[in-house]
């Protein structure tokens, strides 16, 4: 969807100024590397919608293929995105016991997604409930112990000028609106209609309002010249 495309690229760019501009730290930046990925992949991803809609006219090569669908392409990108917002909100923690939890639940996550891509029939088909599942639970945690030690900090009081304020509003917000429509994505064809309209509303709304408040909290962090 070219909306959804649109806001990820104004997200991308805005957090490229700011680490462009300011004096950043290790997880903005990387933060801002993944936004960048992750229009690359939405862009590569689109061929399959578009196949499906101009009727197998463009790029017809895909059709009663495997990678008809772009599950296969998402399931990977599913592993990075989960890892990659464990990671940011460690990367906000004083506390190194709680790094070290974190590190531990990380390797561990992230091998047992991987191994279940290999060794179960989901990879081409769907999206992996368990990468999805337990993916969210542990982005949860992690913004549930950044949340923890903000309010038993004095940052506390500048929260809202906080960029991983801004992060973890919007990582809630994609990942429980999100994790159940995807684990409905084998409905995602020309049989449920109803149910393909539903979920293009909701992951166009949902997609709109989380990378409007990343680059909210970019432009907010622009002006105050901090990242942190």
């Amino acid at each position: 969807m070219l909306p959804m495309i649109l806001v990820e690229v104004l997200a991308a760019i805005a957090g490229l100024v700011l680490i462009s501009n300011t004096k950043t730290v290790k997880a903005t930046k990387y933060f801002v590397y993944f936004l960048c990925f992750t229009v690359l992949v939405e862009i590569t991803g689109n061929y399959a919608p578009v196949a499906y809609y101009s009727g197998y006219t463009l790029f017809s090569f895909v059709e009663n293929t495997v990678y008809e669908n772009n599950y296969w392409l998402f399931n990977g990108y599913l592993i990075i995105s989960y890892a990659l917002y464990i990671s940011y909100f460690k990367w906000h923690l004083d506390s190194v016991p709680l790094r070290r939890f974190l590190n531990v639940i990380l390797i561990s996550f992230t091998g047992a997604a991987i191994l279940n891509l290999i060794f179960s029939d989901v990879y081409f088909v769907a999206f992996s409930a368990f990468t999805n599942v337990v993916g969210t639970v542990l982005v949860l945690l992690s913004i549930s112990l950044y949340y923890y030690e903000l309010l038993n900090s004095d940052s506390i009081l500048k929260f809202d000028r906080s960029l991983p304020f801004y992060i973890s509003l919007g990582a809630i917000l994609m990942h429980l609106v999100l994790t159940p429509i995807f684990l409905y994505s084998r409905y995602f064809d020309s049989e449920s209609p109803e149910f393909v309209e539903l979920y293009k509303t909701i992951l166009l709304f949902t997609i709109l309002l989380v990378y409007l408040l990343y680059t909210i909290g970019f432009v907010i962090c622009l002006r105050k010249k901090d990242s942190s």
